[in-house]
């Protein structure tokens, strides 16, 4: 197909033989207009992997009245060809699954250790001759009455919005930093496909939990529930079916 061209570039002058500008292949396809120069330029460095540029490719090439599974088998040969020859000019990243099931062990014998060393520091202390200090407690010291007064109850110690979701359920905010895409899938049903620019902050709403796929873990901020979330990864990196909120499930294998 195509003479030898791209993929990029059968794209492109179908698109232009067409008379249609890339802005009106956008709204009619729903797909951003930078992802679609992206596809055209056989530029895939933002994206997580073949799998899902095929997925895109397929809906641009299906509108565009091409055949989609030639051109998406001629853009595996593409990758593979790329691979073959060590470049990097289609820039697709090897995934990188954030298991949490496997950092659970670690966490573990982190907060096992924890206690042994307090002992033995005092241990250590006491062998020095000096008086060890008292122990800090981590809770905080009640609150003495007057005389003839009654002790106030304890305030209740706040619980993560992390953990359960409200009565509106989740609320997750993202703002990019960088260019971005990303999936998101709401409640095990809706997904959203992204292309996020410098600048562009989204937020979507679930009962539950959502897994995010990223392709540039590096260049998104998130907040949960008013609750800013620590990095996801580093830029550039790849990550797949994140759980937010957080829970010992591994990521599902796709």
């Amino acid at each position: 197909m195509g003479g030898g061209m791209t993929v990029g570039k059968i794209l492109r002058e179908r698109r232009e033989a067409k008379g249609l500008t890339r802005e009106q292949a956008a709204g009619a396809t729903r797909i951003k207009p930078v992802f679609l120069q992206a596809m055209e330029d056989d530029d895939y460095r933002f994206l997580p992997d073949e799998l899902y540029v095929i997925r895109f490719l397929h809906e641009y090439a299906a509108f565009l009245g091409l055949d989609a599974t030639a051109l998406g088998n001629q853009f595996l040969q593409q990758v593979s060809h790329a691979q073959a020859a060590g470049t990097a000019g289609l820039g697709l990243k090897e995934p990188v699954r954030l298991s949490l099931r496997r950092l659970l062990p670690a966490a573990l014998l982190l907060v096992a250790a924890v206690p042994v060393l307090v002992i033995g520091y005092s241990l250590y202390t006491q062998g020095q001759g000096g008086r060890p200090a008292p122990p800090r407690s981590l809770l905080p010291s009640p609150a003495v009455s007057p005389p003839g007064q009654p002790a106030p109850l304890p305030q209740a110690q706040e619980v993560p919005a992390l953990l359960t979701p409200g009565p509106e359920g989740h609320l997750l905010r993202i703002q990019a930093t960088d260019l971005t895409w990303l999936s998101v899938t709401i409640d095990g049903r809706e997904v959203r496909d992204v292309l996020l620019q410098p600048g562009d902050t989204v937020q979507w709403r679930a009962r539950e939990r959502f897994l995010l796929t990223v392709g540039n873990a590096g260049g998104i901020h998130l907040t949960l529930d008013g609750q800013v979330l620590g990095p996801l990864g580093r830029p550039g990196q790849v990550l797949r079916d994140v759980p937010i909120p957080p829970s010992g499930e591994s990521p599902k294998e796709q």
